[in-house]
């Protein structure tokens, strides 16, 4: 009997090494181990612009995915997303944003209009606008797509002519930067997210799928399977906090 190929779609909007070339090949084992043990054929689909995730599930609907939040909140509705299981990554307790600017900067966060924001986010406006921020920044700031945080974070510190007036970052990821004295002496945090909703395992139908979501939940009981997500920098795979997901969805759709 022919087993036919089905595709799981990996979103990591903005992430430059979010790309077929580059992850899809370490993402291939992942979907190898998982296919083996649910019987199914499974090849990785890997983008960073939602658009082109978007592109791919009308041409031909993924099984499953790993999808941003924000993504998983823009298009639940018109792709059939029910969401099976959390991304509990490597190190990272609670997934939040910070906002750093420069310690000269002087503009209040309650005040930035006009202003300039350089995230990788950028694809996601409406959750950096209503979830992350939660809309204290007021509508006429800007938002700048950028690849690399790191650049726009050196350019705050050299007070750069294209430098943005602030630059979202992962809070775990701002730990790790803070490290370094030229960035703790010149740069602050002018705002930190709430505890937000994790990466998401999703399917693309209205049924369960509970074959997969008992493989990825015992990945990280055995070697083979912690081999893997050390590759992907994934500790395991946890139940849904859906107050936390349902809290996320209200301020994504207030206005």
């Amino acid at each position: 009997m022919e087993v036919l190929m089905a595709l799981f779609l990996f979103l990591k909007t903005g992430e430059r090494f979010a790309t077929q070339e580059t992850a899809g090949p370490v993402l291939s084992e992942l979907t190898a181990y998982v296919g083996q043990r649910i019987g199914a054929t499974m090849e990785p689909r890997v983008f960073n612009e939602p658009a082109r995730a978007v592109e791919l599930c009308a041409r031909q609907k993924p099984r499953a995915g790993i999808v941003t939040p924000g993504f998983y909140l823009a298009y639940r509705k018109a792709l059939g997303m029910q969401p099976l299981l959390e991304v509990h990554r490597e190190q990272v307790e609670a997934e939040r944003y910070v906002l750093v600017a420069r310690k000269t900067n002087g503009t209040p966060p309650t005040d930035w209009t006009g202003k300039t924001i350089a995230t990788t986010l950028a694809a996601e406006e409406r959750y950096v606008r209503g979830v992350i921020l939660q809309d204290k920044l007021g509508q006429e700031l800007r938002l700048e797509p950028v690849r690399n945080v790191e650049d726009s974070l050196f350019d705050l510190v050299e007070d750069a002519a294209d430098a943005p007036d602030a630059v979202l970052v992962e809070e775990a990821a701002w730990k790790v930067f803070v490290a370094d004295p030229e960035f703790d002496s010149r740069l602050a945090v002018v705002f930190r997210s709430e505890e937000l909703p994790r990466d998401l395992v999703v399917s693309f139908s209205d049924s369960p799928d509970p074959a997969l979501v008992t493989t990825l939940r015992q990945m990280s009981d055995e070697e083979e399977g912690r081999r893997i997500l050390r590759s992907i920098r994934v500790a395991c795979f946890t139940p849904v906090n859906m107050e936390r997901l349902e809290h996320a969805e209200r301020l994504f759709h207030a206005r």
